[in-house]
């Protein structure tokens, strides 16, 4: 009788103790499972901060969070999709060369997109106007109406920065001394008055920078054509 008392008290033990574990289990599953979607939420917010209200699919699956995660909050936040893997919050700007640009990493915006930026032309052109290097497949970009310029691979980096758009997102843009190297080399498909206009308002400029000017203009080949309009308009 009492082997038989202590054999089921035993069994008792062992089955309090297993459900206890479960269930402590069970508990730490749900705090980890809680803990990795607040995690996950700070990481969207991040980027919707660094980027001004958009969100790239790869940008966040580079944080560690999954598709399928990136979609649900992309579903419950009713943002918009943009273009393939890209998202934009309801209540962001939606900003055209920024959207350009996350699609396309390698581009630089140029010519009169760049003047415009710069303040180098008061005119905003119709089409946004990019340059990248040779052997780039930009079929994508022209189909879009947007057009193209393609230079040598070393000059593609020649004079890039970064600036903000009207809207005040970052992206990839040559400095006046190559908008102005690009425009004389380009002058025959130029508007006129977009040409002058940039001239002028560069060579009044305080904070144009001569010395990159020339140097750029030595390594694109245009250095007699720009030390032209250096002599005119200095």
């Amino acid at each position: 009788k009492i082997r038989t008392d202590i054999y089921f008290l035993a069994t008792e033990l062992q089955y309090c103790s297993e459900k206890v574990l479960t269930f402590s289990l069970l508990n730490f599953k749900i705090i980890a499972n809680g803990g990795a979607h607040m995690n996950e939420v700070n990481i969207f917010d991040q980027l919707l901060e660094e980027q001004n209200g958009y969100i790239r699919l790869i940008d966040a699956q580079n944080e560690g969070v999954s598709k399928h995660s990136v979609l649900g909050y992309v579903r419950k936040n009713e943002m918009e999709k943009i273009a393939p893997g890209i998202y934009i919050s309801p209540d962001a700007w939606e900003d055209r060369l920024y959207s350009i640009q996350l699609r396309n990493r390698k581009i630089v915006f140029s010519h009169e997109t760049a003047l415009y930026i710069h303040n180098l032309s008061d005119r905003e052109p119709f089409s946004p106007v990019i340059t990248v290097g040779r052997g780039y497949n930009a079929k994508h970009l022209k189909d879009n109406g947007i057009v193209v310029h393609t230079v040598r691979q070393e000059w593609l980096e020649l004079g890039l920065t970064k600036a903000q758009t009207f809207t005040g997102n970052t992206v990839r843009i040559y400095d006046k001394e190559r908008c102005i190297c690009d425009i004389i080399k380009n002058k025959k498909r130029m508007d006129i008055q977009v040409f002058q206009k940039a001239l002028t308002s560069y060579f009044s400029d305080s904070e144009k920078n001569i010395h990159n000017l020339m140097e750029y203009a030595g390594i694109m080949g245009v250095s007699d054509k720009v030390r032209q309009y250096t002599e005119v308009l200095l």
